[in-house]
């Protein structure tokens, strides 16, 4: 279709078309109401020509927070941004009561308790993904605990991408042999093969995390198109898997090493892993969102 001159700047492309006038609008001669765009000339709606422009104000809003520059140093600093700050420290406090209802309380109840808590973190981490997805930088709203048609296929789902994580470990560990690991210095050779197959799985679970985030739980344990997601996705997923794999690492070393050190060790390992927790669904969503057409096309 031929491009349009805006009725009133006839020097630019028209990119709506009122409702009522029928007049050709460029972008200067729309306006935003509260959810749609309206023609600045008589106030009716403004439809967008082709597709090119956004058809509402959320849309707007999405593909600005799309278009912009967001790198992956910033990334890193996702559960300390705006709102995300008090969350993030609300999530530690909340962890704390849970681990202290863990080890001192009586009955069954603590360990009620701990469930509905991790299920909705679970929640929590799908939902960064979708958000991260969107466009959003910051973290969201808690799920809603009471949903518990979400809940459930949640923590199933994230059971799926558990197993996949650690899959190809448990297999190469009883592969190669259990006595390697036993004995007093496994050789160098060992642990190459280790941390390769313990990177392979970390990588599956990204896309795993990202895939059900976004198109939902049962996309979960679609290995082959994880593959394919990740191939398709190129130095881009490897980068990111590479970043998720170390701070892993990173967060489970520095976690064993202050094991034994009483409080101040406990609070910074349950720090690092909240960190961990939110860092890591950010950055599956971040895959997600950087290669959009890849994964509409395939799990869609």
């Amino acid at each position: 279709m031929a491009a349009q001159a805006c009725a009133t700047h006839a020097d630019r492309v028209a990119i709506y078309q009122c409702d009522g006038c029928a007049k050709p609008l460029c972008a200067d001669c729309v306006q935003a109401s509260h959810a749609l765009f309206l023609c600045r000339l008589c106030g009716e709606r403004a439809i967008p020509l082709g597709g090119v422009g956004p058809a509402t104000v959320k849309e707007h809003a999405k593909r600005q927070r799309l278009s912009r520059r967001y790198t992956l140093a910033q990334a890193f600093f996702y559960p300390f941004r705006g709102f995300g700050l008090y969350m993030f420290l609300g999530t530690l406090v909340s962890m704390a009561i849970v681990e202290f209802a863990v080890r001192f309380g009586i009955g069954c109840f603590p360990f009620l308790l701990a469930i509905a808590f991790w299920s909705l973190m679970v929640g929590l981490q799908f939902k960064i993904v979708d958000t991260t997805a969107e466009g959003g930088d910051e973290l969201p709203d808690w799920p809603n605990y009471l949903s518990i048609g979400e809940r459930i296929p949640d923590v199933l789902a994230y059971v799926g991408i558990a197993v996949l994580q650690f899959a190809p470990m448990a297999a190469y560990f009883f592969l190669v042999g259990p006595q390697q690991l036993l004995t007093d210095d496994p050789s160098l050779l060992y642990w190459i093969g280790f941390s390769t197959f313990g990177w392979l799985g970390s990588a599956m679970a990204l896309v795993a995390l990202g895939a059900a985030g976004r198109f939902g739980p049962g996309a979960a344990l679609r290995v082959d198109l994880h593959l394919r997601a990740f191939v398709a996705a190129g130095r881009e997923a490897l980068v990111i898997a590479n970043l998720v794999f170390v701070l892993g690492i990173t967060v489970w070393v520095v976690r064993l090493a202050l094991r034994a050190v009483p409080l101040a060790g406990a609070a910074v390992a349950g720090t690092l892993g909240a960190y961990w927790i939110f860092t890591s669904a950010h950055l599956a969503g971040l895959l997600v969102r950087r290669n959009a057409v890849v994964f509409e096309e395939l799990y869609d």
